[in-house]
């Protein structure tokens, strides 16, 4: 995710994992990922909280999802809207190794290098696209009662 800076909203309310969130100059479009620093608490330093827009309810506001605990987030703190959806790497050095779902290596192996990222919300492959031929499907009938 790359971070603009140009599209500066602030938080309006908070229920759970939804936030409401105004942005008086241009509300972010649908799936795009907002940052929102959580100031530390006692025995925290602060953090980056990455929220995903999925609906606009009019009146320059947007609903998005948090994509971890909203503890210590509070009506008026500063989110910035990153101008792109949430990525995660893809590719042959993705294999085998576990991700969160912001795309961040969860498994304490190697340090993945920069490459090929997609976005987490995308159209689905065509069908043609994930069979190599078309084929007929036996299906055979077992013991159980399939007639």
């Amino acid at each position: 995710m790359a971070d603009n800076g140009n599209n500066v909203g602030t938080v309006e309310q908070v229920t759970g994992v939804v936030i409401d969130v105004v942005f008086p100059d241009h509300i972010p479009e649908i799936f795009t990922a907002l940052k929102i620093e959580v100031p530390p608490e006692e025995g925290r330093t602060s953090l980056d909280l990455v929220c995903a827009v999925q609906q606009h309810l009019g009146d320059d506001r947007v609903r998005a999802i948090a994509m971890d605990a909203t503890d210590g987030l509070r009506r008026g703190d500063k989110v910035i809207d990153t101008g792109g959806p949430i990525t995660v790497p893809v590719g042959r050095e993705t294999l085998g190794r576990i991700f969160n779902l912001l795309g961040e290596t969860i498994d304490e192996g190697p340090e993945l290098p920069d490459g090929e990222r997609w976005p987490i919300h995308r159209r689905a492959p065509e069908v043609e696209d994930l069979a190599p031929s078309q084929e007929i499907m036996e299906v055979v009938a077992g013991a159980e009662g399939l007639s």
